[in-house]
C-alpha cells in the first residue's frame, strides 16, 4: 500500500525548525521505526513498519516512507515537534511520549486525530 504523499508531506512540515524556540529534546535523537499507526483511536491500514525517521544532535532528520525519502531540521518546543523539510514550511505534531525506547505522535489530518507510533531502532 502506497503511503498518501500528502500524509509525508504533513509529517515532515511537522518534524523541523526555523530558528526558534528549541529545547531539542535528546529523548529523540536516533533511529526510529514505526510500529502502529491509530486513525480516532482504532487501528488502521495504513503500514506504520514502512515509516523510519531518525533525528541527528546536530538538528537535522533524515526520513523515509517506503521508498520516498526526506530530509531537512528538526526541533522541539515543550510536547511539540518541528520539522522542516528542505524546501518545504514547518510542519508540528504533539509529543504525546519521548522516553528514548518509544516515540508516540499526535496528528490532525482534515480534522481527524492520527496517532503514529515508533519504536528505537538498533539498525
Amino acid at each position: 500500500m502506497k503511503i498518501n504523499a500528502w500524509i509525508i508531506g504533513y509529517l515532515l512540515v511537522a518534524l523541523a525548525a526555523c530558528q526558534k524556540a528549541n529545547d531539542k529534546n535528546p529523548a529523540l535523537l536516533g533511529k526510529w521505526q514505526g510500529t502502529e499507526w491509530l486513525i480516532s483511536n482504532t487501528g488502521s491500514d495504513l503500514d506504520a513498519t514502512r515509516v523510519q525517521f531518525e533525528f541527528r544532535d546536530d538538528g537535522t532528520f533524515s526520513a523515509e516512507f517506503g521508498d520516498q525519502k526526506k530530509q531537512g531540521t528538526w526541533r522541539t518546543q515543550g510536547d511539540k515537534l518541528y520539522t522542516t523539510e528542505t524546501g518545504m514550511q514547518e510542519i508540528m505534531v504533539k509529543l504525546l511520549k519521548a522516553d528514548g525506547t518509544n516515540l508516540d505522535f499526535e496528528m490532525n489530518r482534515s480534522g481527524q486525530k492520527e496517532v503514529l507510533k515508533f519504536k528505537k531502532s538498533e539498525k
